[in-house]
């Protein structure tokens, strides 16, 4: 199958369809702003300020979760659950990046998982990078050569900015640390009622092609991206109602939270975008070459 060229998904389209990255501005104070945005900023910055000097740093809920696969075998006590790695943890957005980094926290628990056989120095050992350290592993990608036409599109610049990423700047970020992802761009439905049952064909032979006991799969997490969000696919349910288990940034599973259903990505639900990717990563993902150009396989 001839490979093809990536579309960005992280933002909306202009009126001729076509995706186009929004820049949502950056936190660097030297940016050009106005200054109703540099007194938005300052009020912003006066909160976060006031729960780190209580403790309760808005990164903290995050960067120590409390959520993760093995947790989430609990909730799923029918046998006709699979799940990924069971270390794989959750990882919300905060106060400091809700509506931009998104993208950041899929690819920390992504990451939650390799730790696990990481075998090559550049992957951490001991704590998952946090949001800035993952911007600057994409700038010395970029810096590398990875993806010219995206480092391009967002200026070469990402530490320290609210820019969105997606599937393409995870695949950059992963290549920085030794990692070889491969993407798959649903392109349009396959279904007659706009949603996208190729889709979860491909997920369900994913995680049941490569099982490891009864609940889990020897499977890595998937990077899941559609327009304006991304979420990681961590499991499928095989039940009579299909659905894919999904660990999203931006719902919450603290605990007392913690209910099945706020896991659960029903095929219906699928038809609110017209395109999907995914960007996985397999067993021999360090032993791989990594292209510096990025191509992914369409479907269907």
């Amino acid at each position: 199958m001839q490979p093809q060229v990536v579309v960005d998904l992280t933002g909306d389209s202009d009126d001729d369809g076509n995706n186009r990255k929004l820049q949502l501005g950056s936190g660097s104070a030297t940016d050009s702003v106005s200054a109703g945005s540099k007194r938005k900023h300052r009020r912003l910055q006066m909160i976060k300020n006031f729960f780190h000097e209580r403790g309760i740093a808005s990164g903290h809920r995050s960067d120590n979760c409390r959520w993760s696969t093995s947790q989430l075998s609990a909730l799923t006590q029918s046998s006709s659950a699979i799940l990924c790695n069971p270390s794989t943890l959750l990882f919300n957005t905060t106060l400091s990046d809700r509506g931009w980094g998104c993208g950041y926290r899929n690819c920390q628990m992504l990451i939650s998982s390799l730790m696990q056989e990481a075998p090559v120095s550049r992957m951490p050992t001991e704590a998952v990078p946090q949001v800035r350290q993952l911007q600057e592993m994409l700038e010395l990608s970029w810096r590398d050569g990875y993806d010219r036409d995206g480092a391009d599109q967002l200026d070469h610049r990402a530490m320290g900015t609210r820019k969105w990423i997606g599937t393409t700047e995870i695949y950059c970020i992963l290549a920085h640390l030794g990692v070889r992802s491969h993407i798959v761009d649903f392109h349009c439905a396959s279904a007659a009622d706009g949603s996208h049952p190729a889709l979860f064909s491909w997920v369900v032979e994913y995680f049941t092609s490569n099982k490891d006991g009864e609940r889990f799969a020897n499977r890595h997490p998937l990077y899941l991206q559609h327009q304006g969000h991304s979420r990681t696919v961590v499991g499928v349910d095989l039940s009579n109602d299909v659905c894919l288990l999904v660990f999203d940034p931006d719902v919450d599973a603290t605990p007392g939270r913690e209910k099945l259903s706020r896991f659960r990505l029903p095929l219906a639900r699928t038809r609110r975008s017209k395109q999907y990717q995914i960007l996985y990563v397999e067993d021999d993902c360090f032993s791989q070459p990594i292209p510096k150009q990025i191509s992914s396989q369409r479907i269907p």
